[in-house]
């Protein structure tokens, strides 16, 4: 798991490239955000707050990566690191975003 700050750079309004390789996708009106990293990526479902400018993205959620690599392990560690991206990337893209671990 990266210790130290990642850095991001926007690509369009909902996207952002991090300096360590990952990019992620807000489709948060989808309810999801797809996060990239090299040819593997994953759909990861987020929770708009019904009431408030906020989007909750939960600690438990699974993470699978899309065929071709569907049938890869993700270690818990991983998944987490994953997680935290996804929150760190949304923040950078000024979205009021929360990791509520369960």
């Amino acid at each position: 798991m990266n210790g130290g700050t990642v850095g991001f750079r926007k690509l369009l309004f909902n996207r952002v490239e991090s300096d360590t390789g990952f990019r992620v996708k807000v489709r948060s009106f989808s309810l999801y955000v797809e996060y990239k990293e090299g040819k593997r990526v994953a759909r990861i479902p987020v929770q708009p707050v019904m009431g408030k400018p906020l989007v909750n993205v939960y600690g438990n959620t699974a993470v699978e990566w899309k065929p071709p690599y569907a049938s890869e392990v993700i270690a818990e560690e991983k998944r987490k690191e994953i997680l935290k991206n996804i929150v760190d990337a949304m923040r950078f893209l000024k979205y009021n975003v929360e990791l509520v671990e369960t």
